[in-house]
């Protein structure tokens, strides 16, 4: 059942869009309406009525629209008539306008998605207003702000383009906490992160200097998360020991520790989990991979035949002791101590 707010406006629902949805009403409108610049542009019997509304619904009561496909000297594009059928005039309008032209805009990307080339099509929008008082608010959405001049200089303008990869590092590097970041942000891509690292050595110093220890940390931290070649976390932080003080050093290995800790614990967590769900023997095998896994990163090359057998020969709880003991060996025996 209609509420009574929707009883009195479906009579201008109804009688609006059955008038303006007459290409001649329409074309009326455009002769008595239109600037003559705008009109002009217009390719005559270019337009084409939709079936599509962008009235939210919080507004539906009050508001109707009609949308034209239609043609400006050969440039795709759209009319949009609203009718604005309450008793006050809306002080958002050139804002919901807005919003409005923005959802014309992703339609017509989503039904050209597959195409190479997308070009947003020209929206030329209209309100129609019978409000009980003249219309007393402004059309101009840069009049909403509050300083228009300075929204015509910012808003809509084309944004400001930071393209990294087009940048010289050595540009980059010219402020040293922007540049740490910059740099960061530049080679996120990289599969040389030790070559990366000798990139930043200057910002690693000056920071050093700077006492900015925790900015280090969080480059070293997200290096240890991205880097997207084989090396281990031991053998970033050791590139990272080559060029850092003692102190600095120190605090980068207690990064690398809590992340391999992190990991090892979500391992061991999810093995017995799944240990639990699918018996004993998967819960072997999935310690002895994360083993294995963990090892191999932590010591390359140095994992011989007898740990890999040490390893297929023993049980759960085991591999489990063994796993823990991972996270604070400072050598391969020390991960096999007595058990």
């Amino acid at each position: 059942m209609n509420s009574p707010s929707n009883k009195v406006s479906q009579p201008h629902d109804l009688f609006f869009k059955k008038v303006m949805s007459n290409p001649l009403a329409a074309e009326e409108f455009i002769e008595t309406h239109f600037p003559a610049q705008i009109a002009a542009l217009l390719d005559p019997g270019s337009l084409k009525l939709t079936d599509s509304s962008f009235i939210d619904r919080d507004f539906v009561e009050h508001r109707t629209d009609i949308l034209y496909k239609a043609s400006f000297q050969g440039t795709p594009g759209y009319l949009y008539f609203l009718i604005e059928h309450q008793r006050r005039a809306d002080p958002l309008m050139p804002l919901r306008i807005f919003e409005y032209t923005l959802k014309i805009f992703r339609r017509e990307l989503e039904n050209t998605k597959k195409q190479k080339v997308l070009h947003l099509p020209l929206v030329y929008p209209c309100v129609i207003y019978n409000g009980e008082k003249p219309y007393c608010y402004t059309t101009d959405i840069f009049e909403m702000f509050q300083d228009p001049f300075l929204a015509r200089e910012i808003f809509l303008k084309p944004f400001n383009l930071i393209d990294l990869p087009s940048i010289p590092d050595d540009d980059l590097k010219k402020k040293p906490l922007l540049g740490i970041l910059e740099m960061h942000l530049k080679y996120a891509n990289t599969r040389d992160t030790l070559g990366f690292i000798s990139k930043i050595i200057d910002l690693l110093h000056e920071l050093e200097s700077m006492n900015q220890l925790d900015i280090i940390k969080a480059g070293a931290y997200y290096l240890f998360q991205t880097n997207k070649d084989s090396l281990s976390r031991y053998e970033i932080v050791e590139e990272f020991k080559k060029y850092l003080a003692p102190s600095t050093q120190s605090e980068i290995m207690t990064i690398a520790e809590a992340f391999v800790e992190e990991g090892l614990q979500k391992g061991l967590q999810k093995g017995r989990q799944e240990g639990r769900q699918e018996g004993r023997q998967e819960e072997r095998q999935l310690f002895r991979s994360l083993l294995i896994k963990q090892l191999r990163r932590r010591f390359p090359a140095k994992v011989k035949k007898e740990h890999l057998h040490m390893i297929e020969e023993a049980d759960s709880d085991k591999l489990s002791y063994w796993i823990e003991n991972l996270i604070e060996a400072a050598t391969i025996e020390e991960v096999f101590r007595c058990f």
